[in-house]
C-alpha cells in the first residue's frame, strides 16, 4: 500500500547576502601636500610683528623667526611626540563646544566640528621662545675670511647704521622692521655690550671686543646653569663625564656546602630573613601613606634617589658652566667665532678659572685607562685559565675513550685468540722470516 508523504512544515530559510563594502562610513579628504602648521605665539604681541625668514647665525641658512618691534626676536622651537607613538591634533573653535553646567565636561558637537574643526595629522607644534638679537649681529661684527689662506679682516670702528645695513643684505626682510626706532635702539644696546665704542660727533662707532664678548657669553652661561641644566644634559654631560671608573671588584670565596645540609641551617635562615625584610620594605615603600593634621590619608610618592656626584668642590659647577657655554656656541654662534670663544675661555686671561676642572678630567681619563688595562688583563688571564681547563678536560676525555676502545676490542676477541696470546714465543721464528730472499 502506497502512502503519500506529507510536505515539510519547516519553512525554507532564505540566505540573504549582505553586501560587503570596503569603503569607510565617513569619507576622508585627500592629504594636503603642504599641511598647515601650529604656532604658539606670546601674548600681547604687537600687531606689527611678522614671521620673517632670516639668516641663521650658526649655519648661515634661512630660518623662520618672529620679530616684534616692541618685544624683540623669537625663534621657533618644535615640540613633537615621539615617532613610536603617532598622534594627531584636533583644532576647533569655541563655538563648536558645549560646556556642561554640572561637571564642567566639554562635549563636541559633530555638526559644528564638521564645519569648523580641523584635524592635523602631525601633532607637532612650534613654540616661539625669545632669542638675543646679539647673535644676529655677531656675524657682521666678526666676519669670516673669504678663504683659508686669506688674512683675517681688520676690525674697524663703524657706525650702528653700517652694521645694520650689512645685516639687511643677508636678511632683506629686516629692512622694513629696522625703521622702527625701538627695535634699532635695542639692537644697538646689545652691540655696545660686546664692542668698544667711540663717539664721533652725534654718532657712536662700534668695534668688536673679544674680551667683552667672552664676558657677555659667560654671563649668559651662568644664568643658564644657575638653576641647573635639563635632566638629559645633566646625565650625559655632567654625571657621565665625572663618573669615577671601578678599578677592581672584591669577591669573597664562597665555600660549597654538602647536599645533605638541612634547609634550616643558620646561614639559610639568615638569608631568608634578609629577603623577607627587604620584600616587606619594598612593599611598604610602594604603599606608604602619611596622615596629615586633619586625619586624612595622603599618598606620598617615593621618587628614586639619584646618587650624588663625587668630585672636588667647585668642579661640578665649572663643568655645568662650560657645558652651557659650549651649548650656546654650538647653537647660536658661527663656527669660526665659537672656536675663538672656546680658546679665550680656557686661556689664563679668562675671568673664570677652569684649571681645577681640566686637572680633574685628566685624572679621570688616567683612571679610565688604568681600569681598561686591568679589565683587559683580567679577561686574558680568565681566558687562559678557561683554555687550561678545557685542555685538562680534553685529555681526560681522550684517555677515557682509549680505555673504552681497548675494552671493546678485548670483548670481541675469541677464546682461541686469547689462548694464542698466552703462548710463549721466545726463540721461535716469525712468519715474515720464511718469505725473505736468500
Amino acid at each position: 500500500m502506497k502512502t503519500r508523504g506529507r510536505p515539510s512544515t519547516k519553512a525554507k530559510k532564505e540566505t540573504v547576502e549582505v553586501p560587503v563594502t570596503s569603503e569607510p562610513k565617513t569619507q576622508l579628504g585627500p592629504n594636503v601636500a603642504h599641511p598647515p602648521q601650529l604656532f604658539i605665539l606670546p601674548e600681547d604681541i604687537s600687531k606689527d610683528a611678522r614671521i620673517v625668514s632670516l639668516e641663521n647665525p650658526r649655519s648661515s641658512n634661512d630660518s623662520r623667526y618672529l620679530v616684534c618691534p616692541e618685544r624683540g626676536f623669537y625663534e621657533f622651537t618644535k615640540v613633537a611626540a615621539p615617532k613610536s607613538t603617532p598622534r594627531s591634533l584636533l583644532l576647533s573653535s569655541l563655538d563648536a563646544k558645549a560646556v556642561d553646567n554640572g561637571d564642567n565636561a566639554v562635549e563636541d558637537s559633530n555638526d559644528k566640528l564638521s564645519s569648523s574643526g580641523y584635524i592635523m595629522r602631525d601633532a607637532g607644534l612650534f613654540v616661539a621662545t625669545p632669542v638675543d638679537p646679539l647673535f644676529f649681529v655677531l656675524p657682521v661684527l666678526a666676519p669670516v675670511s673669504a678663504s683659508k689662506h686669506s688674512d683675517i679682516p681688520k676690525k674697524l670702528f663703524l657706525s650702528g647704521e653700517d652694521y645694520l645695513n650689512k645685516v639687511t643684505t643677508t636678511s632683506p626682510h629686516l629692512s622694513t622692521l629696522f625703521r622702527v626706532d625701538s627695535l634699532r635702539v635695542s639692537i644697538e644696546k646689545r652691540m655696545a655690550a660686546v664692542c668698544d665704542t667711540v663717539d664721533a660727533g652725534d654718532e657712536t662707532m662700534y668695534r668688536l671686543s673679544e674680551e667683552k664678548m667672552m664676558k657677555e657669553l659667560l654671563k649668559k652661561a651662568k644664568k643658564m646653569s644657575k638653576k641647573g641644566l635639563p635632566a638629559s644634559m645633566e646625565d650625559k654631560f655632567i654625571r657621565k663625564a665625572l663618573e669615577v671608573p671601578i678599578m677592581s671588584i672584591k669577591r669573597e670565596e664562597s665555600s660549597l656546602k654538602d647536599e645533605d645540609t638541612p634547609a634550616d641551617t643558620p646561614d639559610t635562615q639568615t638569608s631568608t630573613d634578609t629577603a623577607a625584610s627587604s620584600f616587606s620594605e619594598a612593599s611598604t615603600a610602594a604603599t606608604s601613606f602619611s596622615e596629615d593634621s586633619q586625619g586624612t590619608a595622603t599618598q606620598t610618592p617615593k621618587t628614586p634617589s639619584i646618587p650624588s656626584i663625587t668630585a672636588p668642590d667647585g668642579v661640578v659647577d665649572l663643568l655645568r658652566l662650560r657645558t652651557a657655554l659650549f651649548f650656546i656656541c654650538s647653537n647660536y654662534i658661527a663656527p669660526h667665532l665659537s672656536e675663538t670663544i672656546k680658546k679665550l675661555v680656557l686661556s689664563p686671561t679668562s675671568t673664570v678659572n677652569f684649571a681645577p676642572l681640566e686637572a680633574h678630567l685628566v685624572h679621570l681619563a688616567k683612571l679610565r685607562q688604568e681600569a681598561l688595562a686591568a679589565r683587559q688583563l683580567g679577561s686574558t688571564s680568565q681566558k687562559r685559565s678557561l683554555e687550561e681547563d678545557e685542555d685538562g678536560e680534553s685529555r681526560v676525555e681522550k684517555k677515557r675513550k682509549l680505555e673504552e676502545e681497548e675494552k671493546r676490542k678485548k670483548a670481541g676477541e675469541s677464546r682461541g685468540v686469547k689462548n694464542l696470546k698466552k703462548v710463549n714465543t721466545t726463540g721461535m721464528k716469525k712468519m715474515s722470516d720464511f718469505f725473505k730472499k736468500k
